[in-house]
């Protein structure tokens, strides 16, 4: 298996949470695009395919806010999410679902993809139609679908461990660098949510990813302040 492709389409995320909702944060799509090519040896050949390993690399900066409107560091978590949790339900298309999502009328498979799909139980979708892209090749689109988030009061733990910071005032910035070990394909995207008194304040998500510099420079964080009530273009 080969990746042909990997993007985070701008009509894929949406805002979740805000004010009154507990939460804030974003629902974004991963689009893999994936290449299997047909065996050359036949049935000979068997039904195995490699496939590169998923990698979900987060920075993680959480930052603390003083009475006196000033703002500190608290430090960062490096992570890579798949390899920590790779049951985690962000990954259950790519864990359980990524040969039978190819079936998928999205993914205009061929006749014989969806019939062999057809006749399996519920439980041998996923083996029946890796079967049978193994014996023919094929190419298709996987969804891998994420949720960060953070709650408005105290402290919120999740696929990155424990908040560095507690309370109802405090940023987190999430960096997130997304493929497949061994593909230069690569995707990019940065999340930053703000709360001061549990009442959001930045709720912003970039794709492409943008540098800690930028993310953390006072003029753009004083910009998406303004921009809190604005529909979001998912640009920097």
């Amino acid at each position: 298996m080969t990746i042909s492709e990997i993007s985070i389409p701008l009509d894929k995320i949406s805002r979740s949470g805000g004010a009154g909702a507990g939460t804030i944060g974003h629902v974004f799509s991963v689009r893999a695009r994936l290449k299997v090519s047909k065996r050359t040896m036949g049935s000979l050949a068997g039904e195995g395919i490699d496939c590169p390993e998923l990698e979900w690399k987060e920075i993680i900066d959480w930052f603390e806010h003083h009475p006196d409107g000033t703002w500190e560091n608290k430090g960062e978590v490096k992570k890579d999410m798949f390899a920590a949790n790779p049951d985690s339900q962000t990954f259950k298309t790519w864990q359980d679902m990524r040969y039978v999502l190819a079936s998928d009328p999205l993914n205009n498979p061929p006749p014989g993809l969806k019939e062999a799909v057809d006749k399996a139980g519920n439980n041998d979708r996923d083996k029946a139609a890796k079967h049978w892209i193994a014996t023919n090749g094929f190419e298709w689109t996987i969804p891998i679908d994420d949720k960060p988030a953070i709650g408005l009061a105290g402290g919120s733990g999740g696929g990155g461990g424990e908040s560095l910071v507690t309370g109802n005032s405090r940023r987190r910035v999430i960096h997130f660098d997304l493929g497949f070990r061994g593909s230069p394909a690569r995707v990019s995207a940065t999340q930053i949510l703000e709360s001061i008194n549990g009442t959001p304040t930045i709720h912003k998500f970039c794709v492409p990813g943008i540098s800690k510099a930028v993310a953390d420079n006072p003029t753009n964080l004083a910009r998406w302040r303004t921009q809190l009530a604005q529909p979001e273009t998912f640009r920097p």
